[in-house]
């Protein structure tokens, strides 16, 4: 069922059919005992979810189909407030999952002894049934355990790249998926051309990853390494957690992969890029704002910026500063060759990082990107 299916279906008059007393059971605990037993115009705690996108929250845990045939029967102001706040939701991880069931079930029934994930699953079974309240709460509640390849947190990047040398993609991505986002770029340089492709696209593409699958990777994975919290149990966000290891590594990987990228899947590749800070962003860049970082740089240091670069790249910056610095860096760049690449790398993204902090910031403005903000 696609959005737009599913607003359709929330908006559709009562059925003239008997409803399924369950279906009433689980429609009174939202109406009457449950969230949304609250003033309309009920002030909201600043950082707080209002009581609507908790309730939104909830009705993605249970499912589209189900949370279909409960809206309809929640009232015309309730459904209006409601809709937007699930069209609006990207994710619920594990652990809030968890607390809005249990705050819903403790609604349900303060009088009740117990609470938590047993309640949610009375609840559940009431409104669903035993199959179904089972396969709600196996796809919501946090299953015990480790931390996925926590035991691969303080290994050396060599020792991760030589345990996943001869895995396939699939278990390379989702290893890689788990670590901390700088080491995971260190790994992947590691690896041959071909090889960094086919993670990158499957990291990107990936989608989420049951318990049971991870569970026995993860076992596994500790059983080959012989040495080497709760389980996440949320969506992971493959092309979140990509952009995040292409900010970590250096600047020439990072724009060949885009450019694969955008080859192979154009749209996954605007998608990255709308995520990171490219060199055609600079070239993008208001040259204010360029020209000020600039007057910050020794002419040895913008000799060390251009080299190497594309010829867009060094008109840009070779334009923002005076025709006599301008021939004082070609000078330099003449005289510094060789250069060393790690100074030209590090250089760089220390220049690339003050430009990307500055948009993130709002203060940067970068053509065909946030343009359209201003007047």
């Amino acid at each position: 069922m696609n959005l737009n299916e599913f607003h359709a279906a929330a908006y559709q008059k009562k059925s003239s059919k008997p409803v399924d007393q369950r279906l009433e059971n689980a429609t009174d605990f939202l109406k009457e005992g449950g969230l949304l037993k609250v003033s309309v115009d009920k002030p909201e705690a600043d950082g707080k979810d209002s009581v609507y996108r908790r309730v939104a929250k909830f009705l993605l845990l249970i499912g589209e189909d189900e949370a279909a045939k409960i809206l309809p029967h929640l009232s015309e102001t309730q459904i209006e407030k409601i809709i937007p706040e699930i069209a609006s939701i990207r994710s619920v991880d594990k652990d809030e999952a968890a607390v809005i069931l249990e705050e819903f079930n403790g609604l349900l029934n303060k009088a009740r002894e117990e609470g938590g994930i047993e309640t949610a699953r009375e609840m559940l079974e009431k409104a669903y049934g035993k199959k179904r309240a089972d396969q709600m709460l196996k796809k919501a509640i946090p299953l015990e355990g480790k931390i996925p390849f926590d035991y691969l947190k303080d290994a050396d990047s060599e020792r991760v790249y030589l345990l996943l040398k001869d895995e396939n993609v699939g278990v390379q991505s989702l290893v890689l998926s788990y670590l901390e986002p700088k080491k995971a770029a260190s790994i992947i340089n590691m690896m041959k051309n071909d090889e960094k492709k086919d993670v990158v696209m499957r990291l990107a593409k990936m989608e989420p990853v049951s318990p049971d699958v991870l569970r026995r990777v993860d076992q596994a994975m500790h059983e080959k390494s012989l040495s080497q919290t709760v389980e996440r149990a949320e969506n992971i966000d493959g092309r979140n957690a990509l952009a995040q290891i292409l900010k970590k590594m250096d600047v020439g990987s990072e724009n060949d992969i885009l450019s694969y990228l955008s080859k192979e899947d154009p749209d996954l590749g605007q998608d990255l890029r709308s995520r990171l800070f490219t060199i055609d962003d600079v070239v993008k860049s208001d040259d204010r704002f360029v020209q000020k970082e600039l007057r910050e740089m020794t002419e040895v240091e913008i000799a060390y910026l251009i080299a190497g670069k594309n010829e867009e790249f060094r008109k840009k910056i070779l334009s923002n500063i005076s025709s006599g610095r301008r021939t004082e860096v070609l000078e330099q760049e003449d005289i510094l060759k060789p250069m060393r690449r790690s100074e030209c790398e590090r250089i760089t993204s220390e220049f690339f990082s003050k430009l990307r902090r500055a948009f993130e910031a709002g203060h940067l403005i970068i053509k065909d990107r946030n343009e359209d903000v201003f007047v």
